[in-house]
């Protein structure tokens, strides 16, 4: 069964930067410079101190947990994503701002802008299919219950 998804285009917002410090080197020679860092960034360019190659700009990150009936210390599962940017990235793709999604158990899925919203598409036909499914258990619960 496909459900349709509806979208909306949404207007691009532009990306500022700020010229914040950040503190590279060894930690004997340790030097501040001034890099331009978006405003979506949280990090912290003065803590730790880092090598300018290794300067990358990251969000807070969102998540969604998955539990289950049978575990009531452990989940099954955890999805977290942020908006990343590594200016100095071997790969040009990972330079420009892009998705991570990280599932905490294997290695993250770089998703770009596009990507991303035909990810969220396919999560949202998903989560309405769960819940149709668990509509239906819940009526099968209640018909054996009555």
């Amino acid at each position: 069964m496909s459900v349709p998804v509806q979208t909306r285009p949404v207007a691009a917002t532009p990306v500022t930067h700020r010229i914040v410090p950040a503190l590279v080197g060894h930690a004997a020679r340790a030097q501040a410079i001034y890099i331009p860092c978006p405003e979506w960034c949280v990090v912290d360019h003065l803590d730790p101190m880092t090598c300018f190659d290794d300067i990358v700009h990251y969000s807070d990150a969102d998540s969604v947990t998955v539990l289950t009936l049978t575990d009531d210390v452990t989940a099954h599962s955890e999805l977290s994503l942020n908006i990343s940017s590594d200016p100095t990235a071997r790969d040009p793709r990972l330079r420009s701002a892009h998705l991570v999604v990280n599932d905490a158990a294997s290695v993250d899925a770089y998703l770009t802008p596009d990507m991303a919203e035909e990810l969220a598409d396919d999560l949202i036909t998903f989560a309405v299919k769960m819940r149709t499914a668990a509509r239906t258990a819940r009526q099968a619960n209640q018909s054996q219950a009555g």
